[in-house]
Parts: structure tokens; C-alpha cells; sequence
């Protein structure tokens, strides 16, 4: 037997549980030896969440299951591949499809048959509430210290946290440069272009190098004037935990608000003179993505003429740097609109949008024809343990399909 072993630890499952990964190893190398399977590799995501996944090892565990180069996957416990009750069923459908058993060594029970399965997802949901219990409790602790001014994570630029209270403290060398950034935005320079002047002037930077990005989150960031907001990246607004006079703040309030002004004028090209009427909405012909929208400017006579242009931003497209007249983008489509309009007015037809009640419609039918399959899967079960006799299974069988196919042309007939 071809094994892949799968080992997993994040910081409070070693804590907590003790389950190291040299441990994990040592229990399923015993554990191989003993059935005498081979194992073929060691996948590790040492300090990944369970949570999704979306892990290096575990996407290159998925592919090289598709690739057919192991029979069994082996992991001492089913929260070491995941804590996410979904993920867990779509990993084991997963794993059958490509004619691969799952086998826990510290939950000894088999996968492929209905009370393994029903175990199996037993242990899932256990996971998955394990989990949400301790980002729960993560999240109350770090709101907790940041009501009291006690800094969750690693300091901003322009303060230390200081070691013995937590609390944020100004660095003069970094808080001088915050000040000159901010004062450069004010005078109307893009992120970018203070970014080039910081990047010239070798402004004191511990690592990486001064770019456009950088800057901007430094103009977005309120704990320069002394509000921290925590959740500020991961939360919605409404969630978002606002502490005031959490620190010493480096900038005032006034030179703030300027910035706020000159950091929307330099989002939105053109501010107050050009619309972009599709930028954000237009897709690449060639990649599928969103097209950004710029500009080009030309001097004819002596007097400049700016002409307007969406271009694709991926770099890995073969259109990349191609530029889209908006101007060209605008006379067909209002072309378009023109000739629908005439057609509508002259052949009295009315355009149909999709109705909401029809949508419902739709789904209701997707609803039943998922619990008609899970009927359909029962059976099999039933039929496996022996419960029902062949003849009983073959025709509620037959009458669950003909009332899928029954809905799917239901369904056909509403779209």
C-alpha cells in the first residue's frame, strides 16, 4: 500500500494538545510499519490552520492524489486535515472518487462505511466548534488588550511596543518620516510619487523597500492620530473595535483630514473633470480580468489633448499594457443601445429580466432534487447493511429518478 502521511500543528494545538509534529510522525511511521505499508511521502503543514484548505501541503497532497501516486492517506486524528465540517465531507468524497481510503490512527474506525462516515463527521463538527471556540476566545483576549491600550501585534511604523506595558511608544527617527509623508500628501503628491521621493531620499526604512503601497497604508492608518482601529483588514465596518487616545499621536487631526481630501481626488483620476464610465466594470478580452482605466496625453499645436484608455493590469496576460480607447468603447456600445431601442419601439416587444419569483422557483427545485439524491444514496447504504431487499430498493429507485427528471425539466422550462 502507497501511503501519504499528513501532519499538521498550528501554535495552540502543540500547546494545548501536544500533539508535535515529531510526534504525529513517530505514532504513524509505528503505525506503518506494523500493517506494512509504504510510505510514499510526508506532507507537512506545520503552522497552518485547519480552518480551510487552502495549505501548500494539503494542495499538493490534492494533486498528487488526482495523480493517482498514493492508495491510503494517513493522519493520526480527522481535525489534522481539517476543522471545517464542509471541507471535511468534499476531502473524503474527494479521496473515494480517486480510490483513496482515509484511515486515522487515533480515530480507528472505517471511512468508507455508513456508521464511519457518520462518526466521521461527528468528529468534524467537534473540530469545527473547537475551532470557532478558540478564535472566539483569541478575539475577546486581543479586544481585551486593546482597551487597554496594551498593543495586540507588532507596532506600526513610527512607535515601539514597549516590552514591560505593551503600550505603543513614539520612535523619533520613524515618526519624523510619518510626518514628512503626510505632509508630501497634502501638498497633493500621489502615493506613488512619495513612495519614488522616500525611496530617493533613503527615508529610514528597517526593511524592504519604500513603494506605493507602503505609503498608502500609512496615510489610511488613525493610530497616527491616536486611534487604533482593531479588525480594521478583517472585519466589516460595524464590526471594527475604534479605541480613541490610545497612543501619542504623530500627526494632528487638521493635517488628517487634508489627507483624507487628496487621497480621494488621487484615487479617481481626473477628479471632478472625467468620469470613468467603465472602469471596474470592463473585462479583458483576453485574461477575463477587471480592466483599470488610465490615460495618455498628446500635444498637438502646442496644446495638450488627453485621451482616456482602459488597460489590463495582469501581468501574466498576453494583453498586458494594451490600451482600450473609452472614446471608441463608447460609440459602439451607444450603437448598441440605439439599435435595441429602435427594435423595441418598433416590433412592440418588451424586454424580459429574470423574476424574482421564478428564481425561488428554481431553487426550491434544486433544493429537492439534492434531498431526492440523498434519498438515492440512502438506499444504497440500506442496501449494503441488507436492511431492504433488492426488488423494494430497484423500484423507490426508479420513482426517485423519474421524479428528478421530473423537476429537472421543471427547472429547464423556468430558465
Amino acid at each position: 500500500m502507497r501511503c501519504a502521511v499528513y501532519v499538521r500543528v498550528s501554535t495552540d494545538d502543540q500547546r494545548d494538545n501536544g500533539y508535535s509534529i515529531d510526534s504525529q510522525l513517530r505514532m504513524i511511521k509505528e503505525y506503518c510499519e506494523k500493517n506494512d505499508y509504504s510510505i510514499v511521502d510526508v506532507y507537512n503543514d506545520a503552522g497552518h490552520s485547519g480552518k480551510d484548505l487552502m495549505r501548500p501541503e494539503m494542495q499538493r497532497l490534492l494533486a498528487d492524489i488526482k495523480s493517482k501516486k498514493i492508495d491510503k492517506l494517513i493522519a493520526i486524528k480527522v481535525d489534522r486535515l481539517t476543522r471545517n465540517n464542509y471541507d471535511g465531507f468534499w476531502l473524503l468524497n474527494y479521496c473515494e472518487e480517486h480510490d483513496v481510503k482515509i484511515e486515522l490512527i487515533l480515530e480507528p474506525y472505517d471511512v468508507s462505511t455508513a456508521n464511519g462516515e457518520m462518526i466521521f463527521g461527528m468528529n468534524l463538527v467537534f473540530g469545527q466548534r473547537e475551532r470557532k471556540e478558540i478564535g472566539a476566545r483569541t478575539k475577546r483576549a486581543m479586544e481585551e488588550m486593546a482597551l487597554e491600550h496594551i498593543h495586540p501585534s507588532k507596532a506600526p511604523y513610527g512607535y515601539v511596543r514597549n516590552k514591560d506595558t505593551g503600550h505603543l511608544e513614539i520612535e523619533p527617527i520613524e515618526a519624523q518620516v510619518v510626518k514628512e509623508i503626510f505632509k508630501l500628501c497634502q501638498e497633493g503628491h500621489s502615493t506613488r510619487g512619495i513612495a519614488t521621493i522616500m525611496q530617493d531620499n533613503n527615508a529610514y526604512l528597517k526593511q524592504g523597500k519604500w513603494r506605493a503601497d507602503r505609503v498608502y497604508k500609512i496615510l489610511t492608518n488613525s493610530i497616527y492620530i491616536g486611534i487604533f482601529e482593531y479588525g480594521k483588514y478583517k472585519r466589516k465596518q460595524k464590526d471594527i473595535l475604534r479605541v480613541k487616545d490610545y497612543c501619542e499621536p504623530i500627526i494632528d487631526e487638521v493635517t488628517w483630514n487634508a489627507t483624507r481630501n487628496v487621497l480621494v481626488k488621487n484615487k479617481h483620476s481626473n477628479y471632478g473633470e472625467f468620469i470613468h464610465l467603465f472602469s471596474g466594470l470592463v473585462k479583458c478580452p483576453i485574461c477575463g480580468s477587471i480592466m483599470a482605466s488610465s490615460e495618455s496625453f498628446k500635444y498637438p499645436n502646442g496644446k495638450q489633448k488627453v485621451y482616456y484608455h482602459l488597460r489590463c493590469k495582469n501581468h501574466n496576460c498576453s494583453g498586458y499594457g494594451l490600451h482600450y480607447n473609452t472614446e471608441k468603447i463608447e460609440v459602439k456600445l451607444r450603437r448598441v443601445l440605439e439599435e435595441l431601442t429602435i427594435f423595441m419601439m418598433g416590433t412592440n416587444n418588451e424586454i424580459i429580466t429574470c423574476n424574482s419569483t421564478k428564481s425561488n422557483d428554481v431553487k426550491e427545485i434544486e433544493k429537492t432534487i439534492e434531498k431526492l439524491k440523498l434519498q438515492e444514496k440512502k438506499l444504497v447504504d440500506l442496501y449494503l447493511s441488507s436492511t431492504l431487499d433488492v426488488e423494494t430498493i430497484n423500484h423507490k429507485n426508479e420513482v426517485i429518478k423519474k421524479e428528478i427528471e421530473k423537476l429537472n425539466k421543471k427547472k429547464i422550462t423556468l430558465d
